[in-house]
């Protein structure tokens, strides 16, 4: 298989405790928290707030004590990024579940990947299964199209460049971009 694709996004998320109140994790921890404009407090994970060895990525934190990381590019920066808010709010004496890598859970990676030759999408419309295709360039200059194999939903452009996501795992980004490729190499004549 191929990996000649780049993870633009990935979203995963664990629980830290059974609940937290956030008020008091905005108070000792210095975060802003605005309950009105969103249900969840936002903290920032960055070199300049944890060090040169910290990815840069935002944690979600919700009253839940669910944990939401948006932004990495690794699942290892999750790892990281989950360890050091859960490590700030231990030394902050906020009562937490230990730390288990193994409860955190992918829940969509986003790729992009280039085709390699421009693409005539209103042909590629025609030619792909009209069930899992839209092209309303009014609307959108991409192609969406819907992989069958995988979880992947696809935003093709007429330079050649893809947008997957969906997907859940990088082994099954990997399969989404093999599937896309065999897809569009089917339907397009050189």
């Amino acid at each position: 298989m191929t990996s000649d694709f780049n993870v633009v996004n990935m979203v995963a998320g664990t629980r830290l405790t059974n609940s937290i109140d956030l008020y008091a994790v905005s108070a000792e921890l210095d975060v802003d928290y605005e309950a009105e404009q969103f249900p969840g407090m936002v903290y920032r994970i960055s070199p300049a707030t944890h060090g040169p060895t910290a990815p840069t990525l935002c944690l979600l934190l919700f009253n839940s004590g669910k944990c939401v990381a948006t932004g990495a590019k690794a699942y290892e920066d999750v790892v990281t990024a989950m360890q050091m808010i859960h490590d700030d709010l231990n030394e902050a004496k906020f009562s937490l579940w230990p730390f288990e890598e193994s409860d955190i859970e992918v829940s969509n990676i986003v790729i992009t990947t280039d085709y390699g030759s421009t693409l005539s999408l209103r042909n590629l419309c025609l030619s792909l299964p009209f069930d899992r295709s839209e092209y309303e360039p009014e609307q959108f200059p991409g192609l969406i199209y819907r992989l069958a194999e995988t979880s992947g939903v696809c935003l093709i452009f007429s330079s050649g460049k893809c947008v997957i996501t969906g997907t859940s795992s990088l082994e099954e980004a990997e399969e989404a971009v093999a599937e896309l490729r065999s897809e569009l190499d089917s339907y397009i004549t050189p």
